[in-house]
């Protein structure tokens, strides 16, 4: 199978390069429309070819990527005219001809002021377009997120939740995140919020995607350089966390060369609050722990690229990124133990310190040919990214009686390791536009080869020495490696529509334990279908009903056995028995556009078979083991609605709520282990232009909690506000004044429990309410007669 795949892979541009021929026929016109502003394409557009006498010669239906063909044109000079909601009317005077196909180039079509589009949120520039397997949203416009990182941005996002650990959820799960439609080892913290162009949200993947995931995707999309010239930008930030960004980019465009040069360096600093209560119910004993973290350190990003259009048919990038960081992290726990009654036995006192330096590479060819006939197109890339990492650190942990006498000597603990990894990614994907436009072929084949090595000694102070703790210390690998391919078709009917896919995906995980000589894993194949169906009533009534199905298999911490004892009074271990969780997508949406007031409502069923769980299980009246397990199953029911509201002509605001059942059943771990419950998610979006100088961004959400197998998640909320000037000639300068968490409200709560056996309440809060002072300078300057030729021939390779 791996053979037919790699063979796939490098001969699809050789069976697809034969096809590059013209072929043969009456007048035909083509062309790209997309939006003058966001340079994004604009689909669903109607375009018209009038007659002398103003009757209709073709007609058809720009689309999802903005492309259109007309065929079986007269010889003749024609009117061309294109209509689309939300934008004005363009039209242009064509004479056509026979022989070979004529090109109208880049369409740009300006957006109405008055009025709002289908999918947009903001009536002078859409940052929300609904397509038909994803949700996409333009954060350049967001306030709040400018200076700051991905997780910002990802704040600014309507239907993401992102509590005060930074962890996102979507519709109630974690999604896996992309970016730009790959894998990566970067953190959230480490891409910065204005290298991104659009967040694309899929609820409910198509087979085009990975199977990964059962929580659906998240897509970053980074900015393309489109202009001709030399331009860039200098942005520097400082908070009052203590943290500093400085983020460079530069971008020289021409002839058919496209460079890119990226620079980041952040003056990192977190810090963090938790406090964890645990109640043994069979003797009425309690255990409290106060914890406090404060990491700081650099982090350094580079990142150069170039593209090549060699001809208006092949383009060429080459990309590469390296980058640094030394974080070291200083904490304390004071843990109190306390007897039936609820007074004091003893009290443990520890302080950590972990220095964790890394580096990491990322590297990426990208080959994309365009033909003849508009729209088709194939691809091939190969993505290779490595990380090298060394740890070292000390704990040292002293007991005290109640009294506050100590208890024997301090007990020190000093550790050290390194751990290394790698991902190489092979992908080629094929479009074919068919039955003139209105329908559309997509394949592709994909391989990812991905290993990681981990080690780590522990050494325990003891009266002979420091002596190895075996029990500590770990030492394993562990490989996992997926072989895809996909095939999907789409048609148009009037103004039904269809698009079905199948995903075949095949899986292998082998773990080791290098010091024991123990060997874990599995392998599987899996068949991944999905199906959209769309029905549009008009131009502002559409109906959406999609299926899919998806994987999500263990994590190496959910699977690996080595056991963690970072927090004494809760060790992790992973399970490698766990089996991957199957889960079966529906979702039910309906647009319309009431006045000037776009809606958009999804119900949804996500049915999960052999869900994986976090479990606790006592080992003592103190102490919590933490490990991963299969329930059952779990089905969550739920309705989401957003609404894009021009309230006046200054003022914008998207408004999206979730309401949702969650049935868990987890009674094969233990009689009984049942749980239900019912919870929503809001979140509000609003722009305001003030004196035509300003624009000031709010935004709030709250989550009312849900449960998990154990207990449930507490409710929590808060709200991000911001405000921009503009400045210098030409707006170069632009300042940006932002409070995030404006009242100090965001922490993250869940509460685990097991009748009669334990109940633990665990809070973490975060310092979330940060003042940022953000000052960005952007320059350009065109290069002498670059800008029509080397513009255009962007665009249309884009």
């Amino acid at each position: 199978m791996k053979q037919f795949l790699y063979s796939l892979l490098f001969f699809l541009p050789i069976i697809a390069g034969a096809q590059t021929k013209p072929h043969p026929g009456g007048a035909v016109l083509a062309g790209k429309i997309i939006d003058a502003e966001t340079k994004q394409p604009v689909s669903a557009a109607t375009i018209v070819v009038l007659r002398k006498d103003s009757s209709t010669a073709a007609q058809i239906i720009s689309a999802a990527d903005g492309n259109f063909t007309l065929k079986n044109l007269p010889e003749a000079l024609v009117t061309l005219k294109i209509t689309v909601v939300g934008y004005k009317t363009y039209t242009r005077t064509i004479a056509v001809v026979n022989g070979a196909p004529q090109n109208t180039g880049i369409i740009k079509l300006s957006p109405v002021a008055t009025q709002m589009q289908e999918v947009a949120v903001v009536a002078h520039k859409p940052v929300f377009k609904t397509e038909v397997d994803k949700k996409v949203f333009d954060v350049t416009q967001s306030l709040a997120s400018k200076g700051g990182t991905a997780q910002d941005a990802m704040r600014q996002v309507p239907t993401l939740n992102v509590d005060a650990s930074g962890n996102i959820t979507l519709r109630n799960g974690t999604p896996t995140i992309l970016l730009d439609g790959k894998q990566t080892s970067l953190t959230l913290n480490q891409i910065p919020a204005d290298q991104i162009q659009s967040i694309e949200v899929m609820p409910n993947p198509s087979a085009k995607y990975d199977a990964q995931g059962n929580h659906g995707i998240i897509n970053i999309v980074l900015k393309r350089n489109r202009k001709p010239g030399l331009n860039g930008s200098v942005t520097g930030v400082g908070s009052t966390l203590g943290e500093s960004y400085v983020f460079a980019n530069m971008n020289v465009y021409k002839h058919k060369w496209n460079f890119t040069l990226n620079m980041m360096q952040h003056e990192h600093r977190s810090v963090s609050n938790t406090t964890t209560t645990l109640n043994d119910l069979t003797d009425n004993t309690t255990t409290i722990q106060h914890g406090h973290t404060v990491q700081i350190g650099p982090f350094q990003n580079f990142h150069a690229g170039v593209d090549y259009n060699a001809d208006k048919f092949n383009t060429f990038s080459l990309n590469g990124n390296v980058g640094f960081g030394y974080h070291p992290t200083g904490g304390t726990q004071t843990t109190d133990f306390l007897e039936k009654g609820g007074t004091l036995d003893s009290t443990g006192s520890r302080t950590s310190y972990d220095a964790n330096n890394f580096v990491f590479t990322h590297s990426a060819f990208d080959y994309a040919h365009t033909f003849i006939k508009p729209s088709e197109k194939l691809t091939a890339g190969a993505y290779l990214e490595t990380y090298h990492g060394k740890d070292h650190g000390d704990y040292n942990m002293t007991y005290l009686d109640k009294s506050g006498s100590p208890l024997g000597s301090p007990y020190p603990q000093d550790f050290s390791g390194f751990g290394n990894a790698h991902n190489l990614t092979l992908q080629s994907d094929y479009t074919d536009p068919l039955l003139n436009g209105n329908a559309k072929l997509e394949a592709g084949v994909k391989t990812i080869v991905h290993g990681s090595r981990s080690y780590l000694d522990f050494q325990d102070g003891l009266a002979q020495g420091f002596v190895l703790d075996t029990n500590a210390s770990y030492n394993y690998s562990y490989n996992d490696n997926t072989y895809a391919a996909y095939t999907s078709f789409n048609e148009k009917l009037g103004k039904f529509s269809y698009q079905a896919g199948l995903r075949f995906e095949r899986y292998t995980y082998a773990g080791h334990l290098l010091d024991e000589n123990k060997n874990f894993g599995y392998d599987m194949n899996g068949l991944y279908p999905s199906v959209y169906l769309t029905e549009k009533f008009d131009d502002d009534n559409d109906l959406h009903l999609n299926f899919s199905r998806r994987v999500n298999r263990p994590q190496w911490w959910q699977i690996t056995p080595e056991t963690n004892y970072t927090n004494p009074q809760n060790p992790q271990v992973g399970n490698p028995d766990i089996r991957p969780e199957k889960t079966n997508l529906v979702e039910l949406a309906y647009n319309t556009q009431l006045s000037n007031i776009g809606v958009n409502t999804t119900l949804y069923l996500k049915n999960t078979l052999d869900p994986m769980m976090a479990y606790n299980k006592p080992l003592s009246n103190d102490t919590l083991l933490s490990t991963y397990e299969n329930g059952n199953y779990s089905n969550t029911y739920g309705a989401e609605i957003i609404f894009r509201v021009p309230i006046v002509k200054w003022w914008n605001a998207t408004t999206n709520f979730n309401f949702y059942q969650t049935d868990i059943n987890a009674d094969n771990l233990s009689q009984g282990l049942s749980n239900s419950g019912f919870g929503w998610f809001a979140k509000l979006n609003s722009d305001m232009k003030l004196f035509n100088m300003y624009s000031l961004q709010l935004t709030g959400s709250y989550s009312a909690g849900n449960v998990v197998a154990q207990g449930k998640i507490l409710p929590s909320g808060g709200m991000d506000a911001a405000i921009k000037r503009d400045f210098l000639s030409h707006n170069a300068g632009t300042l940006i004044l932002s409070l995030s968490d404006v009242f100090n409200t965001q922490r993250s709560r869940i509460d685990t429990y097991s009748d009669g056996v334990f109940f633990q309440d665990a809070i973490t809060k975060p310092e979330t309410r940060v003042l940022k002072l953000s000052f960005t300078y952007s320059f350009g300057k065109e290069l002498s007669g670059e800008r029509h030729k080397d513009k255009t021939t962007s665009e249309s390779n884009g």
